[in-house]
């Protein structure tokens, strides 16, 4: 071959290599880029973005509101659609929506629990509750009594606009959707008595009363395959988890837990309908369960403390609400984790109920969160004139309360001025105006069985009237904390017709049972009542602590001592401890000295001073200066305070 022949075929060689190595650095690119894309991918949490909202959802939504009537017939079927495949376990963690309770008023928001960052949904001077999430996490279902009485409504997440969807003159609350987002079943109360009920959300077509039993029928949730419903119910005598068979008319209820002695409520299926979650109180403790559906061992598990448990894409978590004696927070349990960690979230407000939906906010609903109406304010504290060279702040009394001693501290008059106009309203009647105590000087001590160191000394406490107690007005329910008891306060409504208050959903605290020869209830200073009473009524504690007052634990002698239960007491401390509030009272040699037994006798304070210590009921009690008697106007204006 020739010199020149040659070269062409180096040349040849040459420029096949580099072709060879050209095409496997594209491949290389290319692997690259993919790589870099699914990482992206997994790095933004797979945040879905909301399907687009169907033509026929756009008619719902512009739908004329309708008029739910009751029925008495049962369905012998509940027509749906099948429903997509559950979630796997590489779902994405979507968005948390739920209501709180913050400023006086309860509210809708949203957060991703990756991010972290609340989203206010709805706003206004009055409540918005039970949020449930559409299948197509477009809108939001919900109790609101903006109207006047509690009935359901719509939420459409990119618009913003908000449809009524029931209007009856009784109460509509928890609602769930159907799989296929066609129907909606939900707690009615009317006539005394808590039903389900089934209505289509186009508002095409009659209601169906799904349940008619005497017993208290609550806080539905549908199967995923959309033939099952699963609720809380009384009709066997105590409150337990409850499977309606929607097949099948002839044996469609079924008890599946079948506990006597424990409250349960808010059942929740999982994704793939295998599992129910549901929280259950025993002895006032509030702990979640999962209950399996199939396979052999159907023994419920213990998933941690929390109520309205719900599940999580791909059924890996659980988020709840874990209550605390004065906070409600969020929290999300991993349920693979045999050590029963939680995660909470930081939120504002307290939390109330909460609903999951894998899908992601739209953009929209950020730029409507903007234009949210801030609420009213409510009040604000006025301090006077400080007494004294040591600041002392003085007593102020209370107009048109009667009590042995009608005045409190100047630091706390106007919020309980402005919580008592409130829950005035709220119930039809002036509860407040008559209270057991008030103010107690160190001249006038407590009732033998009280704490030596009770807050009604401070000025800073009120005990409402036990004779709306003995009248049955007032019903209290048992909560458990840390090993301590506490009570939650109904007081009952003046108009039973719906337009104030809401039905009670607990079994309340019996402290009668105790001399009903019952060797059980007396040991335990009570039992719980045998049913929820009839009636609307509204939760004082939850009102006392929109401004700023507290329940307090109940004493250690309180299942034998009626007075120890200290379910009227209420006290707004302002982050003080008991002895940093009496010094805005008192000089420090008025206090006894704090020792780490609780004795009868209080112990004086000894002084580097050669003259005796007063003793503390020697000294005088500070009196209310006239000038700082406020005027009491029917609803106190004043800017809220944190």
């Amino acid at each position: 071959m020739s010199e020149e022949g040659t070269k062409n075929e180096s040349e040849a060689v040459r420029w096949r290599g580099w072709r060879v190595w050209r095409f496997r650095l594209f491949i290389l690119a290319a692997l690259l880029l993919v790589g870099a894309l699914s990482w992206v991918g997994l790095s933004a949490g797979g945040a879905l973005r909301p399907t687009p909202v169907d033509p026929t959802i756009e008619a719902i939504l512009t739908a004329a509101a309708r008029t739910v009537t009751p029925s008495a017939t049962a369905s012998p079927l509940i027509p749906t659609d099948t429903p997509s495949p559950a979630p796997t376990r590489a779902a994405p963690l979507g968005t948390l929506i739920y209501a709180a309770r913050a400023r006086g008023r309860s509210h809708l928001w949203a957060v991703s629990p990756r991010s972290g960052i609340p989203v206010q949904l709805t706003g206004g001077d009055w409540d918005d509750r039970d949020p449930a999430v559409s299948p197509d996490g477009t809108q939001v279902l919900f109790r609101s009594n903006r109207s006047g009485n509690w009935d359901l409504y719509l939420l459409d997440l990119r618009s913003g606009g908000v449809r009524q969807v029931t209007e009856t003159p009784g109460f509509e609350g928890h609602p769930a959707w159907s799989p296929d987002g066609r129907w909606i079943v939900f707690e009615g109360y009317y006539d005394g008595d808590l039903d389900l009920f089934i209505i289509p959300v186009d508002g095409e077509g009659d209601s169906i009363q799904l349940t008619n039993h005497p017993g208290a029928d609550m806080e539905p949730h549908w199967s995923p395959d959309g033939r099952r419903i699963a609720f809380i119910s009384e009709r066997d005598g105590s409150p337990d988890v409850f499977i309606a068979d929607l097949d099948d008319p002839g044996h469609r209820f079924h008890n599946v837990t079948r506990t006597s002695g424990v409250i349960e409520h808010t059942p929740r299926f999982d994704p793939d309908g295998t599992a129910l979650a549901y929280s259950a109180r025993a002895d006032g403790l509030e702990m979640i369960w999962v209950l399996p559906l199939e396979g052999e061992d159907q023994a419920p598990r213990e998933v941690g403390q929390g109520v309205v448990p719900v599940w999580g894409p791909g059924g890996e978590r659980l988020a709840a609400v874990l209550k605390a004696p004065t906070t409600q927070h969020l929290v999300v349990y991993d349920i693979f984790d045999e050590g029963g960690a939680a995660i909470g979230l930081e939120i504002p407000g307290r939390a109330q109920f909460v609903d999951w939906t894998v899908h992601g906010l739209p953009g929209e609903v950020y730029q409507d969160a903007r234009r949210i109406p801030s609420l009213t304010p409510a009040y604000s504290a006025t301090l006077g004139e400080p007494l004294g060279m040591e600041g002392r702040i003085s007593l102020v009394a209370l107009p048109g309360v009667t009590a042995p001693n009608a005045q409190l501290s100047d630091a706390v008059d106007e919020a309980f001025l402005a919580l008592r106009s409130r829950l005035a309203r709220e119930l039809g009647w002036d509860f407040l105006a008559s209270l057991e105590q008030a103010f107690v000087g160190l001249n006038d001590p407590l009732p033998p069985g009280y704490a030596f160191n009770d807050w009604l000394y401070s000025g800073r406490a009120f005990a409402f009237s036990q004779a709306a107690v003995r009248a049955g007005w007032v019903e209290v329910v048992r909560e458990d904390f840390g090993g301590q008891v506490y009570w939650r306060v109904f007081v009952r409504t003046s108009e039973q017709g719906g337009g104030l208050g809401e039905p009670l959903r607990d079994r309340p605290w019996d402290f009668e049972a105790r001399f009903q020869a019952d060797p059980v209830a007396y040991d335990q200073g009570g039992a719980i009542k045998e049913s929820i009473p009839q009636g609307y009524y509204v939760d004082l504690t939850e009102l006392a602590a929109d401004f700023g007052f507290e329940r307090l634990p109940a004493l250690s002698n309180w299942r034998t001592f009626y007075l120890g239960a200290r379910f009227n007491e209420f006290v707004r401390t302002d982050g003080l401890n008991w002895q940093e509030a009496m010094l805005q009272l008192y000089p420090p040699e008025a206090i006894v000295t704090l020792t780490p037994f609780s004795t009868p006798t209080p112990t004086p304070t000894r002084t580097p001073r050669p003259t005796a210590t007063p003793w503390w009921w020697r000294w005088r009690t500070p009196t209310p200066r006239p000038t700082q008697t406020p005027t009491q106007t029917p609803s106190p204006t004043v800017a809220w305070q944190e």
